[in-house]
């Protein structure tokens, strides 16, 4: 990196207009005094937050000049050392002299990029009249160096793919005021959703080829990319294996004691340090989440098996055969994503103890049940779905316990199970 051409990239962004951004349910702090971090799965739409920043910034009555954006996967930096950094500000400073003593907005896209990055952010933090936004890919790494370097100096955030309301947003449906017709939009868009995840760039998309294509691209970027690349990843099989087997098996219960004698069985040559590393790697990259059995207990809840979730749906079809399959699967954990990040809600575990609850978790005080299946249209699985709760009720008689349904027919359900249809629980903020 040199500063020729990080000025030949700010003149560039500076002369074009900043891309058209949608905006989100996630909108970012202009006058805090902190680094401001966002992280999430490559694509989520963390560059395009950024251009919504800058747009409001700019809407404000701040010059575009006094804005500075970097994308350091951009090959034209390739590779940036430590030492490099300064070349930005120098760079800047060289191009617009009057704007030496003026505050400056520096967004710096996939930070990860840069080893050591934290240390030159806290110096010019620490130093300089700046706002600085920062992205990244890896959990990990980006955490990481705020705890230490920067603890007290950033504010965080994560990105994920775009919720279910965001999603209709997009789509131009309203979901503030509900009508029959409306209803059955809303309806079909969720089994698209389901289907198709909410990566911006392809709910966009209308073509079903190009739309797969672009998930097959996003996940060959984020396995090489994301967890190959980052972390020198050797038994490459290993991890595609493990990639694949999540994305089949969405909302499952997993015992890393069973996939591993199950991988043993199969001649890989592993070992268990290695296999609860790569899991690591995966969720650092945020392609993989996870709940615990509730218990008081935090023995009992690393002794049982976790329940594994993934971050978008729409990922299932880069990996499987018939990815249409396993609607509750997918219904579960599109659910489970969206009260991952209700703010409302500090953890969510599953229930089992003779009786299963998907998921137990508290908003505020309140104690909360529930359990999700895409339909019940049968007495056998009206009995399974409503037995975890009635028992969890006389369990639990202070928790609000609900029902989570697609499609259902009334008179398989007790009067005293509350039934919330799975398009008003995702668009709402009520739990």
């Amino acid at each position: 990196m040199n500063k020729e051409t990080i000025k030949f990239i700010l003149g560039d962004f500076h002369e074009k207009p900043l891309p058209e951004a949608f905006r989100r349910g996630l909108e970012l702090p202009l006058d805090v005094n902190k680094i401001v971090t966002l992280v999430g799965i490559r694509r989520s739409g963390k560059t395009y937050l950024l251009y919504l920043t800058m747009q409001r910034l700019i809407g404000r009555g701040i010059d575009k000049k006094n804005i500075i954006y970097i994308n350091f996967e951009d090959d034209r930096l390739f590779p940036v050392k430590l030492a490099e950094m300064d070349f930005i500000l120098r760079a800047y400073h060289e191009l617009y002299p009057d704007k030496l003593a003026e505050k400056k907005y520096l967004f710096l896209d996939e930070i990860q990029k840069v080893s050591d990055w934290e240390k030159y952010v806290r110096r010019i933090y620490d130093t300089e009249s700046v706002r600085i936004y920062l992205t990244g890919s890896s959990s990990k790494t980006v955490s990481r160096d705020i705890s230490t370097t920067l603890r007290g100096r950033a504010i965080h955030y994560e990105v994920f793919p775009l919720s279910f309301r965001e999603y209709l947003g997009f789509k131009g449906i309203e979901a503030k005021s509900y009508s029959t017709s409306i209803e059955a939009r809303i309806i079909h868009a969720l089994r698209e959703y389901l289907d198709w995840g909410g990566f911006p760039e392809v709910v966009i998309e209308e073509d079903k080829y190009l739309r797969r294509k672009t998930l097959q691209e996003y996940a060959d970027l984020i396995l090489y990319k994301d967890l190959i690349e980052q972390y020198g990843i050797k038994n490459q099989y290993l991890l595609k294996y493990l990639l694949k087997h999540f994305m089949a098996n969405p909302a499952t219960l997993v015992s890393i004691n069973k996939l591993y004698n199950d991988l043993k069985s199969q001649g890989l040559s592993l070992s268990k340090d290695s296999l609860y590393e790569y899991i690591e790697y995966l969720r650092e990259a945020y392609i993989l989440f996870h709940t615990a059995k509730y218990s008081r207990s935090v023995r009992v809840q690393t002794q049982n098996p976790s329940k594994y979730y993934i971050v978008d749906t729409g990922l299932m079809q880069s990996f499987l055969p018939d990815p249409g399959r396993d609607l509750g699967k997918k219904l579960e954990n599109v659910l489970y994503l969206h009260l991952r990040t209700n703010q409302k809600i500090k953890e969510v575990f599953y229930y089992k103890n003779r009786f299963e609850i998907d998921f137990f978790y508290y908003a505020g005080t309140r104690l909360h049940l529930a359990n999700a299946s895409y339909g019940v249209q049968d007495l056998d699985t009206a009995k399974r779905e409503i037995n975890g709760l009635l028992k969890g009720k006389k369990l639990f008689p202070d928790a609000r316990d609900a029902l989570i349904l697609n499609d259902w027919e009334p008179e398989l359900i007790p009067d005293n199970i509350e039934v919330i249809p799975a398009w008003r629980f995702l668009v709402s903020d009520h739990h």
